[in-house]
This record gives structure tokens, sequence and C-alpha cells, in this order.
């Protein structure tokens, strides 16, 4: 599968659980906990392998602009991972935990944003249809990888 069609599944699948979050009553402490648990490692496995595959392949690409988008984007990924290890420390029954949780959420939507108008346009210009591929045959075997390794 095409690495940018792989990439917008996990945006949406991401999304989808940011919207079954705030579909949850927040009365419901354990299953909103459970949601984020499942926000969080979905996040931890796309940005790793984005920051393993996917963002040096484009950064190798010639030109500054592909160094410039991947930084911004690391950037932006630090500040997600700084929120999820925030929320994680709280309790779902903590008052700032939803303040925390519709930030990371507001964060992520943007880096999605970013991403697939900026970085996906910059790869479709710059890579081949062959490079996407196996691109993404790589980012799917990775993120095999490190399901198993979060699941263990």
């Amino acid at each position: 599968m095409n690495v940018l069609k792989l990439i917008k599944k996990d945006h949406s699948d991401v999304q989808s659980l940011f919207n079954k979050f705030e579909k949850t009553a927040k009365s419901s402490h354990e299953k909103r906990e459970e949601i984020f648990e499942q926000i969080r490692r979905e996040l931890q496995i796309h940005s790793r392998v984005e920051e393993e595959i996917f963002y040096p392949f484009l950064k190798a690409l010639n030109g500054n602009s592909g160094r410039n988008l991947v930084s911004e984007a690391l950037k932006v990924h630090k500040e997600i991972d700084e929120l999820l290890t925030q929320i994680s420390r709280l309790q779902p029954s903590d008052k700032n935990f939803d303040e925390k949780v519709e930030t990371l959420f507001e964060n992520v939507e943007h880096h999605i944003q970013e991403e697939e108008r900026e970085i996906f346009q910059f790869a479709e210009e710059k890579c081949s249809e062959e490079q996407l591929e196996n691109l993404g045959r790589e980012v799917a075997e990775r993120k095999k990888i490190l399901d198993r390794q979060l699941a263990a």
C-alpha cells in the first residue's frame, strides 16, 4: 500500500478514537481512560514509523524544503509526546484530564492537516509511485513489530 494512504488511514483511525472519546460520558472514567490508552498507542506507533522511516526518506530528498517540513513535523511530534505523557499521569477524574485531551486533539488535528497538505504534496512531487509503495510496505511491517512490542 502507498505510504500516503497508510498514513492517511492512521490519521482517520485516531480521529475516530477522538470522536469516540468525545461521545463517551465524562462520568465514564474507565471507558475514557481505555479510549485514551488506545489513542496513545496509535499515536506512539504512528509517530515512530514516521520518524524512523518516512521522515528520514523525505529529509534525504534534494533541497531544504524536505528538511524544513520534517523539522517542523518533528517539533509537533515532540509536543504531542509531551502531552501524552502529561495526560497519562492524570486520572480521568482529574479536572485537567479532559482539557489536556482536548488540547491533544487540537494539536493532532492541526498536525494531520499540515501533514496531509504540505508533506504529502512534497512526497507526491518528489517520489515515484514505486518509492511510495516500498515505503508503505516498510511502514506496515514496522507497525506490526511495534504493535507486538507494545502489546508485550
